[in-house]
């Protein structure tokens, strides 16, 4: 169809054409390309002979116009198909629920080469926005884009100009930092010496040896040396929440750095022991043993809640702790107490205790602990020497 003439709603006058490519060879329909918005009927014409050139040359195969009509939708399940073999079951539930309740729900219908970088600088703001793991769901959309350039659906990734926006932190973050110092610490483990042994046991190690929730899930009795004070970390409890149900697996831990053996302090020690003489028997010899082999995630999570509903207000400053939180709480402490004793707490070793691949992550708690140390120096001086 040579260029045609078409009234848009305010009354413009725009020009349109199309131009026949060919028949699908399985349905036997025909595949055209149309072209609309052009001010002037020159304007049109010179793109209708210029299109009618490059079909002569062969350049709109039926191939090229499939790769033209991929969506984002479409491109992350021929990308699932690939990372789902290259990563733990816990990490794929992870994306996939990123992907099927955030990403494909905004942009899922959208075709791969129409998307601009600007489109995507705004999406990712907005999802800065909404949640704390808003930040994250940029990440994988760029992985996306990445597999497609390496796959030749685009040749040029939009991503590469994208900023990757600072996180906006919710009402709650502002309000509460997720971690303890030394003296809240001390009136949370009080909280839980009065309770059960197992929960008493299952927080002071957390917060004594700054393992990881599916880490510390994953211990048997094994993997205690209670004469030489030492505690190997070598696996760790997934979750599966793929098929609409919550199954949970023994899995490596983290990374090869998170395979660590780390020494215990005396009283977490003692607890431990103490524990072990009443702990429940199981085949698996599991510390804390659940229905299914492990205990659940959940169990840990419910007894923080109890927690939160049972504290006075005047113990208001430590219901804003998670599990993760003290394993945090773990590392600024070590810093901080090496720290008033004229110490100084090795990076390396610190790196080490905790499991982490990258000594980044552990800088960056060190300079927060540094930060809250200049603090306090600040408010002494701020009161004066009298």
């Amino acid at each position: 169809m040579k260029p045609q003439k078409y009234k848009l709603k305010n009354g413009e006058d725009r020009w349109q054409f199309q131009i026949f490519i060919g028949r699908n060879p399985i349905t036997g329909k025909q595949i055209k390309k149309t072209r609309m918005g052009f001010k002037s009927p020159i304007e049109a014409t010179i793109a209708y002979a210029k299109m009618l050139e490059e079909r002569q040359n062969g350049a709109y195969t039926l191939e090229s116009l499939a790769v033209e009509r991929v969506t984002i939708e479409t491109l992350y399940h021929q990308w699932h198909e690939e990372y789902a073999q290259s990563v733990e079951a816990s990490t794929l539930s992870k994306t996939e629920s990123y992907y099927n309740n955030h990403i494909l729900p905004d942009i899922g219908a959208r075709k791969v080469r129409e998307i601009t970088s600007g489109e995507l600088q705004s999406l990712l703001n907005k999802w800065a926005t909404q949640a704390k793991s808003g930040v994250v769901w940029g990440q994988y959309l760029k992985q996306l884009f990445s597999y497609a350039q390496l796959h030749e659906i685009i040749f040029k990734n939009p991503f590469d100009v994208v900023t990757r926006p600072k996180q906006v932190n919710t009402s709650r973050e502002r309000k509460q930092e997720n971690f303890l110092n030394s003296e809240q610490l001390t009136r949370f483990l009080n909280y839980w010496e009065t309770k059960t042994v197992p929960q008493y046991a299952y927080f002071r190690l957390l917060a004594y040896t700054g393992l990881r929730r599916g880490e510390i899930l994953a211990l048997t009795w094994d993997d205690f040396d209670f004469d030489r004070k030492l505690l190997t970390v070598n696996k760790s409890v997934g979750l599966d929440y793929r098929n609409k149900t919550t199954n949970m697996y023994l899995k490596q831990t983290k990374t090869g750095a998170s395979n660590r053996v780390i020494s215990i302090d005396n009283k977490t020690l003692e607890i431990m022991n103490a524990y072990h003489l009443i702990a429940p028997k199981s085949m698996s010899n599991v510390v804390w043993p659940g229905k299914h082999t492990y205990m659940d995630f959940n169990v840990p999570e419910r007894w923080i809640q109890k927690m939160r509903k049972e504290l006075p207000d005047s113990d208001n400053d430590l219901k804003y702790v998670t599990l993760h939180g003290l394993r945090h709480t773990h590392a600024t402490l070590l810093f901080e107490q090496a720290a008033r004793h004229g110490k100084s707490a090795p990076i390396k070793a610190v790196q080490k205790r905790l499991g982490h691949a990258d000594v980044a992550m552990t800088l960056q708690i060190y300079t927060h602990a540094t930060n809250r140390e200049n603090d306090i120096v600040n408010d002494i001086l701020n009161d004066g020497f009298d």
